[in-house]
């Protein structure tokens, strides 16, 4: 079979499909009228037969994502029944967005990378010699900043102050958090150009952070504080930066569809890491405001809610959930 003739034939198809989802879409199925329905139905069940050929013939990812998208849309609408919204985000928490990690686990690796090299890079740069937490950004900041510079050679944490304000420090935190986060997954539409920049400069920031704690003794009490948290923020931060890049590829690399087409498509996908990024970010908001900066709280407990964070993390994205749900079609 030629599959590019295949394609091009197939598409007239998918394309009407698209154009009366966009129409519920607006105007939901009771807009439509009985020959649209009667049509609906019929470019679903065809749809759905070109999504198990693609499977069949191991087409590109981009090509089956694009059906499998399709084909549940058209399907919650085919077999809309009462919903409940509720329901449906905690299906996308559950099965949805875990699935969504693991399909798109190499782009979480090359953000990871591009954070963690810069990361240690620095890190052993600030030992070598701490002159180098003195170097400007491309916005002319050092790397460290003055007061923290005095602060950690006076053997004093920028931290400590934070327990006595923890409503008000969860807040502070997870406004940031989530700020760092939407400019790594929102600059993907500078090409990626933007997210890689993010996720190299906050990798680069925080090993320049350690290296000098790490000359003034400091190291252990930085971690102390870090460890609760921060399994739960730089995943996070990882994702959001995997979503950007995501969008970045598509600029880049449209492959067989038009570059606006492949955009959309991987919006779709990008949204989603997104969106189950923010309530990991909001926990390790409510931990960074709460537990990293007690000092009353034993530094075991404060290592066990890390490792905890940790192997929950693990288990809930990258163990497969039993099939059989829609958004698993």
């Amino acid at each position: 079979m030629n599959v590019e003739r295949w394609l091009k034939t197939r598409r007239v198809t998918w394309e009407k499909l698209e154009e009366l989802l966009k129409l519920t879409d607006k105007r939901g199925v009771a807009g439509l009228d009985r020959q649209q329905l009667q049509e609906l139905g019929r470019l679903y069940r065809s749809t759905s037969a070109d999504l198990s050929r693609a499977r069949a013939l191991k087409l590109s990812s981009d090509v089956q994502t694009y059906l499998n998208n399709l084909v549940v849309r058209a399907h919650n609408q085919v077999y809309q029944t009462n919903r409940n919204r509720w329901a449906d985000l905690f299906r996308f928490l559950w099965e949805g967005f875990p699935k969504l990690v693991r399909d798109n686990v190499f782009y979480l690796v090359l953000s990871t990378s591009i954070f963690l090299c810069p990361a240690v890079g620095s890190y052993l740069a600030v030992i070598d010699d701490t002159k180098f937490a003195q170097l400007e950004t491309a916005k002319g900041h050092p790397l460290v900043a003055e007061e923290m510079w005095d602060t950690i050679n006076q053997k004093k944490m920028w931290t400590d102050a934070a327990q006595d304000q923890s409503p008000t420090m969860f807040s502070l935190i997870a406004t940031n958090n989530i700020k760092v986060a939407i400019m790594a997954f929102v600059f993907g539409l500078s090409f990626g150009l933007g997210t890689v920049y993010v996720l190299f400069v906050n990798g680069l920031s925080i090993g320049t952070v350690f290296g000098l704690c790490q000359c003034n003794g400091m190291a252990g009490k930085l971690t102390q504080f870090v460890a609760p948290h921060g399994v739960l923020e730089l995943t996070a931060i990882f994702l959001s930066g995997a979503a950007g890049l995501i969008i970045g590829k598509s600029l880049w690399f449209p492959g067989q569809y038009k570059r606006i087409d492949a955009f959309k498509n991987a919006c779709k996908r990008a949204m989603g890491l997104f969106a189950g990024c923010v309530p990991i970010l909001l926990v390790a908001g409510c931990i960074e405001g709460f537990i990293s900066p007690r000092t009353d709280i034993p530094v075991d407990t404060k290592y066990l809610v890390s490792v905890s964070t940790l192997v929950f993390l693990m288990l809930y994205l990258f163990v497969p959930r039993s099939p059989g749900s829609a958004s698993d079609q």
